[in-house]
């Protein structure tokens, strides 16, 4: 049996499923969290935004949501970073170029250019500073590895 895909519309008080043609909409694909299913909901399993404000808005929270997290991540790790690895700065290092590419390959066409480029320039000032604290950690064990020699 074919599959049928429909639409949810609200139209003058009254709710009605209207089948349109779900291949031919492009907009910001959604897929729900892991294991949330509710007895006597429907179950989705993916939704397409059409409305461009709402997809933009949708952008903005997850990108803004994923860069505080790198953030935590990045507080943590110089909180409890004593200077023995440098394995947790280059982890987050990958996660913010992973994040930098994800906004390039698949948040730039639903962003303004504005806050796309500000973006950016955030990731950017944060993967200076892991640099930064990473030549840091470098330049700190050669100094106590020469320090421990003589």
């Amino acid at each position: 049996m074919a599959e049928k895909r429909f639409v949810v519309k609200k139209e003058a008080n009254s709710e009605v499923i209207t089948y349109m043609e779900y291949e031919k909409l492009k907009g910001y694909n959604i897929k729900p969290k892991k294991n949330t299913n509710i007895y006597d909901m429907i179950n989705v399993n993916e939704m397409v935004v059409i409305n461009p404000t709402l997809i933009e808005k949708l952008v903005s929270k997850k990108c803004k949501r994923s860069l505080e997290s790198i953030i935590k991540t990045l507080s943590v790790i110089y909180d409890d970073n004593d200077g023995d690895s440098d394995l947790p700065l280059h982890l987050a290092l990958d996660e913010i170029d992973k994040f930098n590419a994800q906004i390039e390959n698949k948040y730039k066409e639903y962003m303004k250019d504005k806050e796309y480029k500000l973006l950016l320039k955030k990731l950017e000032i944060l993967r200076r500073e892991v640099l930064l604290r990473i030549q840091m950690n470098e330049i700190n064990y050669y100094r106590e590895d020469s320090k421990k020699s003589r």
